[in-house]
């Protein structure tokens, strides 16, 4: 590869070579990416990697959502594809409707006279409207983390407008809770409340939302696994209080029947929600309720609410218009029928060799990790024997599921978009509640097929989406030193989550257990505190400070990634003959520009102070600068001298 090659031009147009890699290597790699790509006014934050692909991605689905409503059927299912794209793209029709596609639900809120009728009417909102993300807590059905191979249901709580519980009281946020007030109340207007009577029931709905952000946990103390696994069953949640009546949700939720199948991850919030409900007015409730139906359904409805909604998106990333509605509709349908626009996504876009060379450099990436294991001082022998038996028993899922799910029991219309949404989310919810108490399909994926992610799960597997094996991350047309640096970071992001302060927990098969040498474990949280306390004193921007609790877990498998990523390409390197490089760009360099190329990003000062209040990941440049800080191959690639800020030297951090 030369300069005259388009990956090559490409790589030398992305870099500022006026920046010195050993001062800040983020914008040396990214310098000119970022002088000559202005970010959408629509988009908050905008990616050459995530948010870029997920462009590119999206006219892709685009097109296939297109040909289904032109009736060029390839599939079964296909036209049901089709019907959902039309009524979400028709918004004269959306606009005719108004607010009555929520007539439903709103009768439904209605009929909330006492405790008993609103447990229940909490059951039929959970079903229907919300696939069990609803008003006041989270149901999921996830499998038992003591028995992997078994499903059951677990609440948690929620309910909250704001994006977390510190938006509530601290002085920092106090000009978003005012705008939020101020939005809640505007909203409401649009359900019939008068300007007057709006402001009053917004003003007791925040209220409300604080006493509920006072009974909630941290993020932080969410990631604490003895104290979220909490098996208590139906029984064992009525006796936090007994004079909630638990029968009357699970009765209107469909499920009366879940028993012991019932885990409770926050049981503090639970034992205190009852009281709170006795000691606050129903008609306080049931505006409540109606606010988050509202909440949750305006993107679906009328141009006009929709833009309400967005008015306080902006407030919170900075964010100048809409995204278009073909963007938004193909978003929406990515995830409600994921498996069926995923399987012509796939078709196109992950053919050819593509599947055969990302297993062969996850193998590479695996073998890495493995031969690290050795070389850890802090790791037991006993312990590393564990690891390396819970690392050869990983399954890797590439590109997508098998079997596809089938659409076929929902009824979908043309015409009616929020009546499309609201039955495929009551089948998707039924999809997965019938499952409690029943076997674990290890087939079955969490993600589409055409996202721009990867995840790692507990149950000791990796899965990997077309959506992301595409450039920047990853093409067969790469050399594969960027590939390595691209999609081979991810790869090693998500084996090391396997191994990070969470994923240590679960062992070979995925049961929660202790499975360390207590020495090991002592010696394993001296090595992440170094990394928390790093990430704490990151301020991103002036007042926002990282928590390098909420985030330890990223950070851990962003350290490790790009550690075991680089050692993997070297293994490939010894064997294989990779092509010829950029004039002045050694290998190695190439690894680490693939590795930081794929992060270049634009964001808004909005969302950035969001994403440090409030995401388990940091933010794109310190996933860049940090690691590579404290990774000597990196200071080898680039001659970074002791003492330039890219050089930790004797302070360095590292876990794997």
């Amino acid at each position: 590869m030369t300069a005259r090659d388009p990956i090559g031009a490409e790589v030398l147009a992305t870099m500022d070579p006026s920046v010195d890699p050993c001062v800040d290597f983020y914008h040396h790699a990214c310098g000119g990416w970022l002088a000559s790509t202005p970010r959408p006014p629509d988009k908050p934050i905008y990616g050459r990697g995530f948010q870029g692909l997920a462009e590119r991605n999206n006219l892709v689905l685009r097109d296939i959502l297109e040909t289904a409503a032109r009736g060029e059927h390839r599939r079964p299912g296909d036209a049901k594809l089709g019907a959902v794209w039309q009524a979400c793209m028709d918004e004269e029709a959306r606009d005719r409707a108004g607010i009555t596609p929520l007539a439903p639900g709103l009768a439904v809120i209605e009929r909330v006279k006492d405790q008993a009728s609103l447990m229940r009417a909490l059951g039929e909102l959970h079903r229907d409207y919300f696939m069990g993300f609803g008003p006041l807590w989270i149901l999921s059905v996830d499998p038992d983390a003591r028995n992997p191979d078994r499903y059951v249901a677990r609440l948690q709580q929620g309910g909250l407008g704001l994006p977390g519980r510190e938006f509530y009281r601290e002085p920092a946020h106090s000009e978003i809770r005012a705008a939020y007030q101020r939005h809640v109340a505007r909203m409401l207007g649009f359900l019939g409340e008068a300007p007057g009577a709006a402001d009053a029931l917004a003003a007791k709905i925040v209220a409300f939302e604080t006493e509920l952000a006072d009974r909630s946990v941290s993020l932080a103390e969410l990631r604490q696994l003895d104290k979220v696994y909490n098996p208590l069953g139906v029984t064992g949640l009525k006796a936090l209080d007994r004079a909630t009546p638990w029968s009357q949700y699970f009765a209107g939720l469909g499920y009366p029947h879940i028993g012991a199948d019932l885990h409770v991850m926050t049981p503090n919030y639970f034992r205190e929600l009852g009281p709170l409900l006795r000691k606050t007015g129903i008609a306080t409730v049931r505006a409540y309720l109606r606010w988050h139906l509202l909440r949750g359904s305006a993107v679906f409805l009328s141009r006009e609410i929709d833009a309400a909604e967005f008015e306080f998106t902006r407030v919170l990333t900075g964010a100048r218009e809409l995204q278009p509605l073909w963007e938004r509709c193909v978003e929406i349908i990515n995830v409600a029928m994921a498996e069926q626009v995923g399987q012509a996504f796939v078709e196109r876009t992950f053919t050819g060799e593509s599947k055969a060379i990302a297993l062969e450099m996850i193998d590479h990436v695996e073998r890495a990790f493995a031969a690290g294991l050795e070389k850890l001082s802090w790791m037991d022998p006993d312990t590393r024997a564990r690891a390396n038996e819970k690392l050869s028993t990983l399954t890797n899922k590439i590109g997508y599921p098998e079997p596809w799910l089938d659409y076929g029991p929902v009824s979908v219309s043309p015409t009616e978009h929020m009546r499309n949404m609201f039955a495929l989310a009551t089948f998707l919810f039924v999809r997965q509640a019938d499952r409690i108490g029943k076997a674990v399909d290890r087939r079955e994926w969490r993600m589409p097929a055409a996202v721009v992610n990867a995840y790692y799960d507990h149950a000791n597997e990796m899965v990997f989406p077309a959506g992301v094996l595409q450039p920047p991350f990853f093409s067969r047309e790469f050399p594969m030193a960027m590939n390595f640096g691209g999609i081979g970071m991810v790869m090693g992001h998500e084996l090391v989550h396997g191994f990070d302060d969470i994923g240590r927990n679960f062992d070979a098969r995925g049961v929660l257990r202790e499975w360390w040498q207590p020495a090991a474990v002592q010696r394993f949280e001296a090595q992440t505190r170094c990394i928390e306390d790093l990430y704490g004193r990151i301020e991103v921007l002036p007042g926002a400070r990282l928590d390098g609790k909420r985030t330890l877990g990223e950070n851990i498998a962003d350290f490790g990634a790009i550690k075991v990523a680089h050692a993997a390409y070297r293994s490939w390197r010894r064997q294989r003959h990779e092509p010829p490089r950029i004039d002045g760009i050694s290998d190695d360099q190439l690894f680490f520009l693939g590795y930081a190329q794929a992060w270049c990003t634009q964001i808004t000062d909005e969302k950035l102070r969001l994403q440090a209040a409030t995401d388990a990941h940091s933010p794109e440049q310190q996933r860049v600068n940090v690691p590579l800080t404290h990774l000597p191959a990196f200071w080898e690639a680039y001659q970074c001298a002791p003492g330039t800020p890219m050089h930790a030297g004797a302070s360095a951090c590292e876990v794997w």
